[in-house]
């Protein structure tokens, strides 16, 4: 029989995961994927956790044992089915030891703290729920609030009435490492203060990535100055490429903006508080203003093969994305 455990080190890795995030996505990740799909829930289909969920969720509950994997697929298909939230199944193997790993988390909500419950290890299957695109989005606020009330038919048998009592809100643990929100570190805010249009000046939540210039990442191999200066050549010709096609839309009108980082360069178009809209029947439609940047510039077809936008002589990339603006850090 599979088993439900808030304090399991499943909820401690999540707990960390979302004290983790804080920083700015330095490749960008298509939270549109799903807008305006409907709630599927197919009994044969699994519904696994990926990358391009989120960015924030809701942890409602762990299970492990012998039944774990089917307990929770079960309870996936009925919070699809019934209440028509986008569930997902999120896999972890632990191999800990409580004696000598001391590692615990602080539940930013609850004010509790979690720590392994004993020794061992096996797999954890965690049911979470999305997908939000902020921990101030209302809707993530009013869904927590149903979550933790909620009893499924399919737990009723447990012995509590609430087994989501303790819901909490945290970010896509299946995110990369290197994908970061919200703020930059005091470096990368002074290459962008600086610029006439850096996207740190953009006052909105959202913006529309429509070009991204990445120089060769081999900065990893930096056994001497010469090995770093090709890779500083791409670096710098990309901040360039970047730089001359955001003056280039700037002079024809448009709400331009650029941004580099240790990686790369990026321009974006536009500035929005919301990337979407949900409808009554529970699905998503994305923001007529969103849907038409990223139309205007996205490849078009011609034939059998794309051709990508460009302007002034600069490429644009072949399907642009929505990203969070980035803010200096406090």
């Amino acid at each position: 029989m599979g088993k439900t455990f808030f304090v399991q080190s499943l909820a401690v890795a999540l707990v960390a995961a979302f004290a983790f995030s804080s920083a700015l996505a330095q490749r960008p990740v298509d939270f549109l994927r799903n807008i305006g799909k409907n709630v599927e829930a197919d009994p044969n289909k699994e519904y696994k956790l990926t990358e391009m969920e989120g960015p924030y969720l809701i942890f409602a509950a762990a299970f492990s044992g012998q039944t774990a994997r089917q307990d929770a697929h079960a309870v996936v298909l009925e919070l699809r089915k019934i209440k028509k939230w986008n569930a997902f199944v999120y896999e972890k193997n632990f191999v800990f030891d409580a004696s000598k790993d001391l590692k615990q988390a602080r539940n930013p909500y609850t004010g509790t703290t979690a720590k392994y419950r004993d020794s061992g290890g096996g797999t954890e299957f965690a049911i979470v729920i999305g997908n939000f695109s902020s921990l101030e989005d209302k809707q993530l606020e009013k869904t927590l609030a149903e979550v933790k009330k909620f009893q499924p038919e399919s737990l009723k048998t447990r012995g509590s009435a609430t087994p989501f009592a303790f819901a909490f809100a945290l970010a896509n643990p299946m995110l990369p490492p290197e994908y970061k929100r919200g703020e930059v570190d005091t470096f990368i805010a002074s290459l962008n203060k600086d610029l006439q249009y850096s996207l740190l000046r953009n006052p909105c939540r959202y913006t529309v990535q429509i070009a991204t210039f990445s120089g060769r990442t081999a900065f990893e191999n930096s056994a001497s100055a010469s090995a770093n200066a090709p890779q500083m050549a791409g670096l710098e010709q990309g901040a360039r490429a970047a730089a001359k096609l955001c003056k280039a839309l700037r002079a024809k009108g448009v709400d331009a903006y650029e941004f580099h980082d240790r990686y790369s360069s990026i321009v974006t178009v536009g500035g929005f508080e919301q990337h979407s809209h949900r409808m009554p029947n529970g699905t998503f439609v994305m923001d007529p203003q969103v849907l038409q940047i990223i139309q205007q510039y996205e490849a078009k077809m011609v034939g059998n093969k794309p051709r990508v936008v460009i302007i002034n002589d600069v490429e644009c990339d072949p399907r642009p994305v929505v990203i969070e603006v980035p803010r200096p850090r406090r």
